[in-house]
């Protein structure tokens, strides 16, 4: 029988927080000088939002903003999604494939805990690991654009969810050998 395994086991903490009223170049010097990809905008100890680099990238680069002028009150994600402590890998690799996010504050008792992002999920689980991963690539599958592979690959059937040395495209799918005989 698996053994699910909580999220407060593998949770990063503390976790790097921010006001919202801090200009988007401080904030964005933070994450740099804590090599982390968000911050958790907390009011007191409560989060209210969150931002990441996805939300630097789209709606202050892209856009040409001056980072000195902008607060990341008005830039962060809000509200936030969130996990409590207790809950298991699964149910917070379910809970970012529905919301679309990578990161997940972890909450207990209204406080902000630690938090989970999607490489924590992977390297933080052996039991229901090829499950897991095959949610996170699906996940990630429209935002990343492969070249159609050729010859031989390495990496994760697209069916049994196996590593191989010898993965080969069949109908649009990566499959190893043993796959690809069963679907010849």
């Amino acid at each position: 029988m698996e053994t699910e395994i909580p999220v407060r086991d593998i949770m990063t903490r503390p976790v790097i927080t921010a006001d919202a009223d801090l200009d988007i170049l401080s904030a964005a010097k933070k994450m740099g000088s804590a090599n982390v990809g968000s911050l958790v905008i907390v009011c007191g100890d409560k989060p209210t939002g969150i931002l990441t680099e996805r939300d630097l990238v789209k709606k202050v680069i892209a856009k040409g903003v001056d980072p000195r002028n902008l607060k990341v009150g008005e830039i962060m994600s809000s509200p936030v999604n969130a996990i409590e402590p207790d809950a298991s890998l699964r149910e917070a690799a379910a809970l970012m494939l529905r919301t679309g996010v990578k990161r997940l504050p972890v909450i207990f008792k209204g406080k902000l805990v630690g938090i989970i992002t999607d490489t924590d999920l992977v390297s933080g689980s052996s039991l229901g690991l090829n499950e897991i991963l095959s949610d996170l690539l699906e996940m990630h599958r429209e935002s990343i654009h492969f070249e159609q592979p050729r010859g031989v690959v390495r990496g994760i059937c697209e069916v049994c969810g196996q590593l191989s040395d010898t993965l080969e495209s069949l109908n649009g799918e990566l499959l190893c050998w043993s796959c690809r005989d069963g679907k010849g």
